[in-house]
């Protein structure tokens, strides 16, 4: 069992605040501007140096030295970046488009905090249902068939007199387990994650079945077995309840005036997604998404052909700049599709089952990589990329970026080598350990030499100031921030690699 416990948070932009007040909770007399660090002509602040510190791994803050531990690591992140900035790493597609589309996000987040956050007000009594919905538990079990024609012949089977609870059983087995037909959870949880399906049990009493519901992957019909409601027994329980309500029904307001917002911005443009040049994407895409009997069987090397040939092209041509969505004022290309698909591939999820849902999916992504062109475009028009905040964080970003990508190149160079090499030749030690220990060498000697040729200050009296919230603290756990309510999926500030804990 681990030792250590892995908690995701899907962090929002009110959680990203709460960061915020934080920093000035446990510092309320230093200044977030004030210099840790200066790394050739890369300053670390304070602000900066605490997000990392709090929102980073658990193993400096474990150390007795734990600010030190950090600032080490940080500054080797920095000379790094400093490398990468010297052969114009930034310069590349691949890193570009990231710090564009993390540069876009802090700016449509200061957007939104003005325009939509502050119209967003919370009453006691919606406060109050989210607490209720929070104490109801609820014991959900579910039939699931591919097709409709499966769903009905359940439903049929019920209404002759055979058991859910019998039907049930039947569709457990050696690849389907319990825990893949029903599930115990919260009514606000259920709400959060699946409204769709809380409306639905909603509607339900305690042993009451629904009638067949179709969705992305299939046909369901769900019982409601079980309701309990549990009792708050502390009045610290309340509190913490009531806290996390609040937070609920902002978000929930923040996402429908969002959804308001950006649907006022597709109406102005009055777009539509090009048939051909979407079909050219779609076998594009499933070179790389589908299996090799999936893109055959659906012909999709024939629909490429007739899409190409519609536009005048062959399979032969070059055919950069084809035009996929426009619009009144605006047009957009496969190749921003692609360059928007890049950065945010390990996020995405495409419904495969048949070419129907895999084409839906596709046009779903299409709409959202058009929202945030929107947005951006939106957020540069107000003046929101030239925001003090926004700079500063970009910075943080581009740094983190270029370390990133140079990390990379050294990794692809040893494995270039070690293949090269028969790494498989050596019994003692795994690949992956070989991998780490030569990447920790070769890391360790570039930092030397950056060392040598870029100064490195640092300023222990502000360093002493910053205060945090662990310092040698053996039960330190890993918390992992995502922020993904926003244009693309991200920690929530930068942070060190987990990494140097093993590399040094």
């Amino acid at each position: 069992m681990k030792k250590t416990l892995l908690i995701l948070i899907l962090l929002v932009i009110t959680k990203i605040n709460d960061g915020q007040s934080l920093f000035k909770e446990l510092n309320n007399n230093l200044d977030g501007n004030e210099i840790i660090a200066e790394v050739g002509t890369i300053k670390i602040t304070s602000g900066e140096f605490f997000y990392s510190y709090e929102y980073g791994p658990a193993f400096y803050k474990k150390e007795s030295g734990s600010k030190e531990s950090l600032l080490k690591y940080m500054i080797n992140e920095k000379l790094l970046a400093l490398s990468g900035y010297e052969n114009n790493i930034l310069e590349e597609e691949e890193t570009l488009s990231m710090v564009e589309d993390f540069t876009s996000d802090l700016a449509t987040e200061e957007m939104f905090k003005d325009e939509i956050l502050g119209k967003v007000h919370v009453s006691k009594n919606e406060i109050d249902t989210i607490i209720n919905s929070k104490l109801i538990e609820l014991e959900i079990k579910w039939l699931y068939s591919p097709d409709q024609n499966g769903a009905f012949s359940y439903l049929q089977s019920i209404k002759n007199g055979n058991s859910f609870d019998s039907l049930f059983i039947s569709q457990i087995n050696d690849s389907v387990y319990l825990d893949m037909r029903m599930m115990n959870i919260s009514a606000f949880d259920l709400m959060k994650k699946n409204p769709a399906l809380y409306q639905i049990t909603d509607t339900l009493k305690a042993g009451n079945i629904s009638a067949p519901i179709h969705t992305g992957d299939g046909w369901y019909i769900i019982k409601l077995n079980n309701i309990t409601k549990n009792v708050i027994t502390a009045e610290s329980e309340h509190n913490k309840l009531e806290h996390e309500a609040k937070q609920a029904v902002t978000k929930f307001k923040m996402d429908e005036l969002s959804d308001r917002y950006v649907d006022s911005l597709m109406k102005r443009e009055n777009l539509i997604i090009k048939r051909d040049a979407f079909n050219v994407l779609l076998s594009y895409l499933g070179k790389y998404v589908l299996t090799d009997e999936k893109y055959n069987e659906w012909e999709l090397e024939e629909k490429l052909e007739t899409a190409l040939g519609n536009l005048g092209l062959s399979k032969s041509d070059e055919y950069p700049g084809i035009k996929l969505v426009t619009g009144d004022n605006q047009s957009y290309n496969i190749d921003e599709f692609i360059l928007w698909y890049r950065n945010r591939n390990l996020y995405i999820k495409f419904f495969k089952e048949d070419l129907i849902s895999f084409s839906q999916s596709l046009e779903k992504l299409v709409w959202r990589m058009v929202r945030d062109k929107l947005l951006t475009a939106s957020a540069e028009r107000k003046g929101y990329f030239e925001n003090e905040r926004v700079v500063t964080q970009s910075n943080w970003w581009k740094d983190k970026i270029a370390y990133s990508a140079v990390k990379n190149k050294i990794t692809e160079s040893i494995v270039l080598v070690n293949k090269e090499m028969n790494l498989s030749d050596k019994k003692s030690k795994t690949e992956l350990e070989n991998l780490s220990e030569e990447l920790s060498e070769k890391m360790f000697r570039k930092i030397q030499k950056l060392k040598n040729k870029y100064p490195v200050k640092i300023n222990e009296d502000i360093l002493k100031q910053v205060k945090v919230s662990q310092i040698n603290d053996k039960k330190a756990i890993e918390l992992y921030t995502v922020k993904n309510s926003g244009l693309i999926p991200r920690p929530a500030y930068p942070i060190i690699d987990k990494d140097w804990a093993s590399w040094e």
